[in-house]
């Protein structure tokens, strides 16, 4: 497979009991990698369109606004529909977490 021209940008924030991580994705036909989050969560089309894997079945297309829902340790990922994508992942930690445990993580062999 090969790498996305720009590669995808992350940020986390945690706070008052709340997991924020946000991806911002510049060009269509990207792939997250699958990935598996220990807690049920949210996945927030914030801008653009995605198209959902869960569990490895292929579940739809979600342009935003639009919310997906991942139960816990079930791996998921998304292919970019559109440049400027914006996918935030929100669930409930320990409000004194600084660090929140991710059960399963994929990643790719890139070619440059």
């Amino acid at each position: 497979m090969k790498r996305a021209p720009n590669q995808p940008v992350s940020e986390l924030r945690i706070y008052g009991g709340i997991f924020l991580k946000t991806w911002t994705v510049a060009d269509a036909g990207t792939l997250l990698p699958q990935h598996a989050h220990a807690y049920d969560h949210l996945s927030l089309i914030v801008s653009g369109a995605v198209r959902v894997w869960r569990g490895g079945e292929m579940i739809g297309e979600y342009a935003a606004p639009a919310t997906v829902r991942i139960p816990a340790e079930v791996m998921h990922t998304f292919l970019t529909l559109q440049d400027d994508v914006v996918i935030a992942c929100i669930h409930a930690v320990d409000a004194s977490a600084e660090d929140v445990a991710i059960a399963a993580e994929h990643s790719f062999e890139l070619e440059d």
